[in-house]
């Protein structure tokens, strides 16, 4: 397998990955708070840019959980990450980060996964308390 293949697959598995921790957030906080939340995942490709995460849906709120990968023309990537409330609310907005390789870009889908993954649970838990009995 050559280099570029290699980093394909690379990069593949790495959004396999990233895909599969949203899957397991959503279904943990959907389990956990049934019937109030429901989720959906996000999982988009478009062009040159992918898009991973997941949509929570509760009494009165939507809240969305969102990563973005673009490829750019000079053969790096561009990785985001926001959460946000209702459509308007953003409660997160990871700034845009340049990796010029398929190794940094791996390494930043982990950490921005993590980041938005981490507030998750409190978030929920917060959205439900405020919600009417």
């Amino acid at each position: 397998m050559d280099a570029n293949s290699r980093g394909a697959a690379d990069l593949l598995r790495a959004l396999m990955r990233t895909a599969a921790r949203f899957s397991e957030t959503g279904r943990s906080l959907s389990d956990a708070n049934f019937p109030h939340v429901r989720w959906s995942p996000i999982s988009d490709l478009a062009g040159r840019a992918v898009r991973l995460g997941l949509e929570l849906t509760l009494p009165g709120h939507e809240i969305v959980f969102e990563l973005s990968v673009a490829v750019g023309t000079d053969g790096g990537f561009a990785v985001r990450g926001e959460i946000v409330l209702d459509g308007e609310d953003v409660f997160l907005d990871l700034p845009p980060a340049e990796a010029a390789d398929v190794t940094a870009c791996t390494a930043m889908l982990d950490r921005y996964a993590d980041e938005l993954i981490a507030p998750a649970r409190a978030q929920v838990g917060r959205l439900l308390e405020e919600c009417p009995s």
